[in-house]
């Protein structure tokens, strides 16, 4: 499944593979002055190809290395000629990829390898300049990208909603709350989102997740501190795990985000479960 939107000089690709005709999980990538940010899940080169024909990139930056954002990297710059630009912390996964979790192939497909450009601190697309701002924590690599004459922020999987209680393993919740102040500070409008499409109120949404997430993370070190078990406040706070825990071969899960918030409790010494109009801390 491959749909399109235009949004002014923004394009919008929603991308799935369908089982019996219904799609899996929709990940967004968008097009601007000649710039393709993120490629689509291999699982539907095919289409995402054809259709680029119209909207023929010159280049092509990735927000970070998971394959339902770089399954096609290999495909366009062959069929381009567009190089891709991506922070060297993802480029030599991108050059030799990992093995991936079964459920992984099955919703997106491995991504081939590629080789990459070193991204520089902007990208220009057309007459538009993107600010290229490290976030980490969905993933280490992890990089939005910010115009600034019309606010918009291409935040690949780094925003996703407000109120999410499960991570991949390996995220880290001080990277997500410290970026998500970067990102703040910015002021952006709008969101374009890989999960989500097109997002107005940008800076409210940031700010919600924010408080929302700091909050959650007193509460459990309030309960630590108070002598709860992990198993114990994974009840409480997140109201034990989910089936997908399991589904994901121990992949994702409310686990992982507990295991990172107290992995981290010294960041949230001295600061008390406050939300002000900006950030909480």
């Amino acid at each position: 499944m491959l749909k399109i939107k235009q949004y002014g000089d923004v394009t919008e690709f929603k991308a799935a593979k369908t089982i019996l005709g219904r799609p899996i999980y929709k990940t967004h990538f968008y097009y601007l002055g000649g710039l393709l940010i993120d490629t689509g899940p291999h699982h539907i080169a095919d289409e995402i190809l054809e259709a680029l024909q119209n909207y023929p990139p010159e280049k092509v930056v990735i927000t970070h290395q998971h394959e339902d954002h770089t399954g096609n990297c290999k495909r366009i710059t062959e069929e381009f000629g567009a190089p891709i630009y991506a922070r060297p912390e993802a480029a030599g996964v991108l050059a030799n990829p990992p093995e991936i979790e079964i459920y992984r192939k099955i919703m997106w497909g491995n991504a081939p390898a590629v080789k990459t450009e070193p991204l520089d601190s902007y990208i220009l697309a057309g007459g538009y300049r993107l600010e290229a701002i490290h976030t980490g924590g969905h993933s280490y690599d992890h990089t939005c990208y910010f115009e600034p004459q019309n606010r918009w922020l291409f935040a690949g999987d780094f925003y996703l909603g407000e109120n999410l209680n499960g991570f991949m393993i390996g995220e880290n919740i001080v990277e997500h709350l410290t970026g998500l102040k970067k990102l703040i500070a910015l002021e952006p409008e709008i969101i374009f989102c890989g999960l989500k499409g097109r997002l107005t109120n940008a800076k409210e949404r940031l700010v919600r997740k924010h408080n929302s997430w700091w909050h959650l993370c007193c509460e459990v070190k309030e309960l630590y501190e108070a002598g709860k078990s992990s198993s114990k406040i994974l009840s409480e706070v997140f109201g034990g795990e989910i089936f997908f825990y399991y589904f994901s071969q121990n992949n994702w899960g409310r686990c992982f985000m507990l295991d990172t918030i107290l992995d981290n409790l010294d960041y949230f010494d001295g600061n008390k479960r406050t939300t002000h109009k900006g950030c909480s801390n």
